[in-house]
């Protein structure tokens, strides 16, 4: 058994496939798989369920990566304080909830670029239950997501909570709905909204099933600025966070609505493997990095 061995194992765990792994260690697929097979041999137990796609551990795959992960933990530590004079390197792949909007990301990138200049980033905007199911299958490092207001991420998963956010229902200047009202007096008018997979649809379509409403959908669309765009021109209306309402350049063309009995409440957390060694500073850097965006955008109480 060596770290080779261990290496080339951890890679297709962490990415699902030999594929993917030979091109992250930059090995061809025979090797990778010859390295797996010596590492097989050497504990004398199949460690991948080969039948099925993405590749799986088996029981005892689990085990030996639980304790290869923290040892190339340590290996890399080692390099990065002996190569790089302590400075985290190589990879950082993480993701950032839709619902943050496309500036969350590109503010996240900022300050992980003026920090970490030797790390690779690899960014990605998807919905929080995309993300969550990344970070369980080991393809993200770490990710930002919304959770329902009291809910908790998956046991296998380390993470902070870094606040709570308040949907606002948005509407068009020009749309004569009042400035509160039930969410019975709004069930009929049009939305404008994520395709399934948002939490904050699912949240939606539950308190409205709960008091038997309907749901009338105008647009599927992604996209803040989009949404609002079609907002701005009464096709519909919408839920956003606050601070993307507050950001948008269709801003004087819209309001808020109160509505008295449903409060869209979620909050944000930042979450990541048990095993993130040197990247403890990134990941730290990052959650810093949000946490300033959602409290220098959020709309000043007036």
């Amino acid at each position: 058994m060596n770290l080779i061995d261990l290496e080339a194992f951890v890679a297709v765990v962490d990415h699902g496939s030999v594929v993917a792994a030979s091109a992250i260690l930059h090995l061809t697929q025979s090797a990778v798989t010859r390295r797996i097979q010596n590492l097989e041999d050497a504990l004398g137990v199949p460690l991948l369920d080969r039948q099925n796609r993405p590749l799986q551990p088996t029981r005892a795959g689990r085990e030996t990566y639980e304790f290869a992960k923290p040892v190339l933990g340590s290996v890399s530590d080692l390099k990065s304080a002996i190569i790089h004079n302590g400075e985290p390197a190589g990879d950082f792949r993480f993701g950032v909830s839709r619902s943050l909007g496309d500036l969350a990301l590109t503010h996240s990138i900022g300050h992980l670029r003026a920090a970490y200049p030797r790390l690779r980033l690899q960014a990605f905007a998807q919905w929080s239950t995309t993300l969550l199911d990344r970070l369980v299958s080991r393809t993200l490092d770490t990710a930002v997501v919304l959770l329902p207001e009291g809910g908790a991420p998956p046991a296998t998963l380390d993470g902070e909570r870094l606040g709570t956010e308040i949907f606002s229902v948005v509407a068009a200047k020009s749309n004569q709905l009042p400035s509160l009202l039930k969410l019975k007096d709004i069930s009929s008018n049009p939305w404008i909204l994520n395709p399934h997979g948002c939490g904050a649809r699912s949240m939606l379509e539950t308190a409205l099933l709960r008091q038997s409403l309907p749901l009338a959908i105008a647009v599927e669309a992604e996209g803040n600025d989009l949404q609002l765009s079609l907002v701005a021109q009464n096709v519909g209306i919408a839920i956003v966070m606050p601070h993307v309402y507050a950001s948008s350049p269709f801003r004087k063309h819209l309001r808020t609505i109160k509505v008295k009995d449903f409060v869209l409440q979620q909050s944000v957390w930042a979450l990541h493997s048990r095993h993130i060694g040197h990247l403890s500073p990134v990941v730290r850097c990052l959650k810093d990095a949000i946490t300033q965006y959602l409290r220098t955008r959020r709309p000043k109480r007036t």
